[in-house]
């Protein structure tokens, strides 16, 4: 856990909250607000009814703005006013996501409120004309939940965007799905075993995203309309692991983009967390309950990221990450990478993350780094400057896939 009682260290400055995680939720959901969705307006009406710390009223204050931009929705599809609809759509989908954000995916409101979101985004997606498919990567004994975005018929450059431990598939979309889009790529956003919704089909977290990121790859290469070998990943923040995984392993992933990439997450976990894992098990249980007892926000994120890991023990869940999370060897990364960093994140991220651009300008491997600094927003993956972000993110691509069109779809 981060110097603040936070899980991790991810940002340098307090919007409004003292609970840094609730307060990094909130620049979260403003981040997305630049993109599509609840507006800044909307998502400080939903907070101002929130207590600082209090999972609760977090989750109620945003069921009830999901709620409202939801008939709000209603009334202008009635009106005929379908631009607004949609737009009023999305922002229901995405407060509705938030109320997700501080719940425990084991209790019965968990599943209820996912549903209510998914279809959400798929009435706002259909008012729009976004032509968004929702799918199934076959991957073990399952499936792994996805979105695929084509531009059109012709061969064009694919993104496959993987998130972290907090992000569902829709949040995706936001994050660079609905933009990369409009740049004219193709998107393919997947949760992998452990994310969004997978664990409570049986896939949890394993040592190796290699795998099942080859698995949605090997779909899109039988789904896809016109089939193109221009493939890039792109990770966001655990994001940054499994894709670094992948891209040590699968040659047909020709460009990388990571916020922020990460190499070795044992390592992260052993700066970040410190004296706490040289604990035993029992006392490490001991004092996370503790922990939790004095901060909510907290004491819901270790249970969940002890779901996604498929059990209840948060020591196990460190055990495993210690003994079975493989560390990506640097001069295995031979492909053009972009990584973002911003200032405020953890110090092991940024040193990881400089260590690999070091090793890879050694080798004459086409690397940029593109730091984000205070006045621009140095939050973990740019939430408090998405708009940038996408810019810098496609601009990159464009030049690397420099015979593909970069325009909005017609």
């Amino acid at each position: 856990m981060g110097e603040r009682g936070e899980v991790l260290r991810r940002q340098s400055t307090r919007t409004k909250f003292k609970n840094s995680d609730m307060d990094f939720a909130l620049n979260w959901t403003l981040g997305v607000s630049q993109v599509i969705g609840m507006g800044p307006g909307e998502v400080l009406s939903a907070i101002s009814t929130v207590r600082d710390g209090d999972p609760g009223s977090w989750r109620d204050s945003f069921s009830r703005q999901g709620a409202y931009l939801s008939h709000r929705a209603n009334v202008f599809e009635r009106e005929g006013n379908v631009r607004a609809a949609g737009h009023s759509a999305f922002g229901a989908a995405y407060a509705r996501r938030f109320a997700l954000h501080f719940e425990d995916p084991r209790a019965q409101a968990w599943e209820t409120k996912v549903k209510e979101m998914e279809q959400e985004f798929a009435r706002a997606a259909a008012l729009w004309d976004v032509p968004i498919r929702s799918i199934e990567v076959p991957f073990e004994h399952g499936a792994l939940p996805g979105y695929y975005l084509e531009v059109d018929t012709s061969p064009r450059p694919t993104v496959l965007m993987i998130g972290g431990g907090d992000t569902l598939r829709e949040d995706l979309f936001y994050y660079g799905g609905y933009p990369g889009w409009q740049r004219g790529y193709n998107m393919l956003m997947v949760d992998l075993p452990g994310q969004g919704t997978t664990p409570a089909a049986g896939l949890t977290f394993r040592h190796d995203s290699s795998t099942s990121i080859r698995a949605c790859i090997d779909w899109l290469e039988q789904h896809a309309t016109s089939p193109d070998p221009r493939i890039a990943a792109y990770g966001l923040s655990g994001g940054g692991y499994f894709t670094a995984q992948a891209v040590a392993a699968d040659p047909r992933i020709v460009a990388w983009v990571a916020s922020t990439p990460i190499t070795d997450m044992a390592l992260l976990f052993q700066r970040e967390m410190g004296a706490m894992l040289r604990a035993p098990g029992w006392l490490l249980n001991t004092l996370t309950r503790l922990v939790g007892r004095a901060n909510a926000i907290l004491d819901i994120s270790l249970r969940k990221y002890a779901w996604q890991f498929g059990t209840s023990d948060f020591a196990e869940v460190v055990a495993r990450v210690q003994t079975e999370a493989p560390p990506v060897l640097p001069e295995a990364i031979t492909r053009p990478s972009l990584f973002l960093l911003g200032d405020g994140e953890a110090t092991e991220l940024r040193r990881q993350t400089e260590e690999l651009t070091a090793d890879m300008q050694r080798r004459g491997v086409d690397v940029t780094i593109r730091r984000f600094s205070h006045e621009e927003g140095d939050a973990h993956c740019q939430v408090t400057n998405l708009e940038l972000a996408h810019l810098v993110v496609f601009d990159w691509l464009d030049r690397q896939f420099v015979d593909s069109p970069s325009r909005p779809p017609a």
